[in-house]
């Protein structure tokens, strides 16, 4: 049987990890979620995967951008500064409840941001998202 995708979902609020739980539970193919509530603490699992290499790094990160301790936008500084060849790997979406055009515009900034996706997201966005 395939693994599946790894996924990352770096969000402060318990009510949206636990409709995103819900929602890949759901869905028809096969993935691992990994919760964080902070980027601080997503970005200390992501460092400890590439220095360990014990595990596969996330195919996918969804990053809110509000959190405590580090945003997303602090995130994502922190995360442009790693390998390319890690990088690559990965796919980045920033993950917010808000139709900021600001925001928007912002993560034109991040090459390493795939899109914007406002939350919450929709069944169809997920099995997008792991297609």
């Amino acid at each position: 049987m395939e693994a599946g995708k790894k996924i990352f979902i770096i969000d402060d609020d318990p009510i949206h990890r636990l409709l995103m739980s819900k929602l890949f539970e759901r869905q028809p193919k096969s993935c691992k979620l990994s919760f964080f509530e902070n980027g601080q603490k997503g970005l200390a699992a992501l460092e400890t995967i590439i220095a360990e290499k014990t595990e596969a790094l996330p195919d996918i990160i969804l990053l809110d951008i509000e959190m405590p301790l580090m945003n997303g936008w602090q995130f994502m500084d922190k995360y442009s500064a790693l390998p390319g060849e890690i990088k690559k790997q990965i796919r980045v979406y920033m993950v917010s409840s808000s139709f900021s055009d600001q925001d928007q515009e912002r993560v034109k900034d991040y090459p390493d941001i795939q899109d914007y996706v406002v939350k919450p997201l929709r069944m169809e966005k997920i099995i997008e998202l792991l297609d």
